[in-house]
This record gives structure tokens, C-alpha cells and sequence, in this order.
């Protein structure tokens, strides 16, 4: 009744894409037909229509630091806690193919999958 008022959206840290500082808390959620970044303290928010988004990929920090890094390495200071990462692949406005990354432990992961899965019948045809 007194608590804290429940924040919506999955907890992660931004990665790259975003004019956010790397590792810099954020949520994030599908609101309606927009993936939402809100970004903590100073509160920022930021819309992607659904209908830009090629994909959401989720994965391992190796496999993800390999693929889009060339080395399969873990970036964790902290021995047996594993992050693990969401890719939005998106195309901008502008036309451009762009990308967002998103980390998160493995609580978070779960969540990764839901939006890899259940986000992938996206529209295959979208407007510029």
C-alpha cells in the first residue's frame, strides 16, 4: 500500500546505439505498436516503432562479443554472474540500418527471449 510504486518495463543496462553512456540503467518495454527505452535519472525516453525493427536477437556475452566485437570474451569483473545481451536491429528514418544493444544478467535474459520470440512476426514491410 506505502511501497515503492512498481516501474514497468525490463530493467538493463544501454550497451551502444543510444547517445546513453554505456552500462547506464535504462528499461525497457513494448508499449502499443512502439519499443520504449526509458532511460533512470535524468528520465529520457525514447520510441522505435515496431514496424523499423528487423530483429531482436538475444545471446550470450561470448557469442554476442564475438559476432560483433571479433573476440569471444566476458567483460564481468564479478566470477559466475554472466550477462547476457539483447540486439535490436533496426532501420532509421533516415533509411540507415542501425543497431541497439542492451545487457542484462540472467534475470533479465528470460525477458531477452520473450522479446526475440515474441517479436518475431514484426511487420516485414515498413514506410520511411
Amino acid at each position: 500500500m506505502f511501497g515503492k510504486k512498481k516501474l514497468s518495463g525490463t530493467p538493463v543496462q544501454h550497451y551502444e546505439g543510444l547517445d546513453f553512456p554505456a552500462n547506464y540503467p535504462c528499461r525497457i518495454e513494448i508499449i502499443g505498436s512502439n519499443f520504449v527505452i526509458t532511460r533512470i535519472k535524468p528520465e529520457t525516453t525514447v520510441t522505435l516503432p515496431l514496424d523499423q525493427i528487423k530483429s531482436f536477437s538475444a545471446m550470450e556475452e561470448p557469442d554476442f562479443m564475438l559476432k560483433y566485437h571479433g573476440e569471444a570474451k566476458t567483460t564481468s569483473k564479478a566470477k559466475g554472474i554472466n550477462k547476457y545481451y539483447l540486439v535490436v536491429d533496426y532501420t532509421s528514418k533516415d533509411g540507415q540500418e542501425k543497431r541497439l544493444v542492451f545487457w542484462g544478467t540472467a534475470s533479465e535474459y528470460g525477458e531477452f527471449v520473450k522479446f526475440q520470440f515474441g517479436n518475431a512476426g514484426t511487420s516485414g514491410s515498413y514506410s520511411l
